[in-house]
């Protein structure tokens, strides 16, 4: 059974292929590693448009962008698992970035994703030590399912 009850919605108009299955591996791997046993995420796959409409609405900056977090926490009263909360992931900032890195789509997304649920769970980029840290848990859940990221990207 996973940590991690997954739900995502697409609304970026695209296909993305990224690997379902593996997307679940490495958040599971990320929540077994912070010592959390069940809880459940939301992820909205969304265009350039929408990514800039919620960056906008809810961080005041009207450009397209990667991920989006918004924590929650809220426990559901028939499971009793916790909402960590729901991340907004631009689809196409993953096919522009993986190209330019040489990385697939769904290799970006991933790293997207696991990137969303660190934040969700503790982990924080806003001084060098702590993006450090987080980077250094991204690259190392990511290997786990064969994604080798060599550089950040913010």
């Amino acid at each position: 059974m996973p940590r991690l009850a997954l739900t995502i919605l697409n609304r970026s108009g695209k296909r993305p292929r990224y690997g379902r299955a593996r997307l679940q591996r490495v958040l599971d791997a990320a929540m077994k590693a912070a010592g959390i046993r069940r809880a459940s995420l939301t992820i909205l796959l969304v265009g350039d448009k929408e990514s800039a409409a919620l960056h906008g609405q809810h961080f005041n900056d009207p450009s397209t962008t990667d991920v989006m977090t918004f924590p929650d926490g809220s426990e559901n009263p028939a499971t009793g698992i916790q909402h960590l909360g729901d991340l907004a992931v631009c689809v196409d900032v993953a096919a522009r970035e993986g190209a330019a890195r040489e990385r697939s789509t769904g290799d970006e997304l991933t790293l997207y994703c696991l990137h969303g649920l660190l934040h969700l769970i503790g982990y924080d980029d806003v001084t060098s030590k702590k993006q450090a840290r987080m980077w250094q848990a991204q690259r190392r859940l990511l290997a786990k399912v064969g994604i080798t990221i060599e550089q950040h990207a913010d």
